[in-house]
């Protein structure tokens, strides 16, 4: 399945409207240019051809996900329900787990600013039964004629089109009046879909990811790579130049055509013998000393876009004092944290707030992300032992996060054996036969 449909274009105008169920808000001014927005599909060519762009993606999906996760019930009744469903999804698709339906959230997220998870319905439509991520590159708002977003009567997205393609049997829902739907696409109600957004802005029906910032610069970069790369290959052997004739003696065509044809041989012949006077000089070639700055300069905008230091978006060493590294480490962790706490937050609302509604489970749930931090595990370990041997903090403020931490399942019948066991005070000390030896020697002289 392909993705044929021009996404430019088809962003929601918010342009006032006076029609019931249109997206309300103040009109910008109309001297101001149409901003284009990038394409979904030249955003993930971006991510399969630039370097620094796949491993910003991927790095900041790996720091999130090896913080772990937890899906945790308000009452431990309702808890056993949530683990058997997450325990049974991936039924549908790919079979993706919910590890794999996260680490791919997070990467629709940053590369598109918006994913898209299926809540997969029974037959009768009375249950959740399942998750499916969707590509993103498919999605659209429903829309009329007009390409405006139409709304319900509480100014939600009535639904969603999703790209099938020509030959596909795929069926959706019944279209409601009003909307367009192309022949190539579907309805989906927005019951079905869990829409995801990164960084959302004017009525919050469109968002942004870290790409689409830093595209013309990741273009211009590109083309000054290319440009560079070209000329280094060009003029890596330095180009030969012959001088023919003297200054008593002027050379003719045919001799110059020799030496030319002589010097394009030289990579195959190491030896050349001339008839004629020549001098054989090589050309230096230098190359532009602002190719480096520039393309620093468009690395580091795109580094800024992604929240994330050029030295941790390249992976690369930067000459930076570690102070200066210490708080880049800590505006990473900033950053790292509020895009975690983005997602809980969506997923709370979108899918698990959606289960207990529909599948009728007795209280909520929510996803709660571990330590998510740049920072190393054993660094955090330490400071959290040192305020517990300091008094600031209790040991079992801090056992659920270290077992968290570590992977390790809690085993309260031991723990609470542990409590209960008596703590020495003085710890003996080692015997030291050698001053017992002279303690003895003195003794005997006493006597004598």
């Amino acid at each position: 399945m392909g993705f044929m449909s021009n996404f430019t274009g088809r962003y929601a105008n918010f342009e006032k409207k006076s029609e019931q169920g249109m997206p309300m808000s103040a009109p910008t001014s109309s001297d101001l240019p149409e901003i284009k927005r990038v394409t979904r599909d030249n955003l993930e060519n971006t991510y399969l051809t630039d370097s620094q762009t796949f491993n910003t993606i991927n790095k900041i999906k790996q720091l999130i996900m090896q913080a772990g996760f937890l899906i945790k019930s308000d009452k431990k009744q309702t808890q056993s329900k949530y683990d058997e469903f997450f325990d049974g999804i991936g039924t549908i698709g790919l079979k993706m787990d919910v590890n794999q339906i996260l680490d791919s959230l997070i990467h629709d997220l940053c590369l598109y600013g918006a994913s898209y998870v299926e809540r997969i319905y029974n037959q009768a439509g009375s249950r959740i039964v399942d998750l499916k991520m969707i590509d993103p590159k498919l999605m659209n708002y429903a829309k009329d004629a007009e390409n405006q977003i139409i709304t319900d009567s509480e100014q939600n997205p009535i639904g969603y089109t999703m790209f099938v393609g020509y030959s596909s049997n795929a069926v959706g829902d019944t279209i409601p009046e009003g909307v367009n739907v192309e022949t190539d696409e579907i309805f989906l109600l927005t019951k079905r879909i869990a829409h995801f957004k990164l960084f959302s802005f004017g009525n919050r029906f469109e968002s942004i990811g870290i790409v689409e910032p830093a595209y013309l610069d990741i273009q211009r970069k590109h083309k000054i790579e290319t440009a560079a790369a070209n000329s280094i290959h060009n003029t890596a052997a330095y180009p030969l130049i012959g001088y023919v004739g003297s200054d008593t003696k002027h050379a003719n065509k045919k001799q110059m055509d020799s030496t030319l044809n002589a010097l394009q041989n030289l990579q195959h012949s190491r030896y050349m013998v001339f008839e004629h006077p020549t001098n054989i000089q090589a050309l230096e070639v230098k190359h532009s000393d602002q190719i480096d700055q520039v393309l620093r300069y468009l690395r580091t905008n795109q580094s800024a876009a992604s929240g994330m230091a050029l030295g941790f978006s390249v992976g690369t060493g930067e000459a930076v004092n570690r102070s200066t590294l210490s708080t880049q480490q800590t505006m990473l962790d900033l950053s790292l944290e509020s895009m975690a706490s983005t997602i809980s937050s969506q997923f709370n609302r979108l899918v698990l707030d959606s289960l207990k509604e529909v599948n009728g489970y007795d209280s909520n749930a929510k996803l709660v992300f571990g330590n998510v931090a740049a920072e190393e595990k054993n660094e955090k370990t330490k400071r959290l032992l040192d305020s517990i041997s300091q008094g600031v903090l209790a040991p079992e403020e801090v056992r659920e996060y270290v077992l968290f931490a570590e992977g390790i399942e809690a085993n309260d019948s031991a723990y609470k054996k542990l409590l209960d066991t008596p703590k020495t005070d003085k710890i003996p000390k080692e015997e030291q036969p050698l001053q017992e030896v002279e303690e003895t020697k003195d003794d005997e002289d006493q006597t004598k």
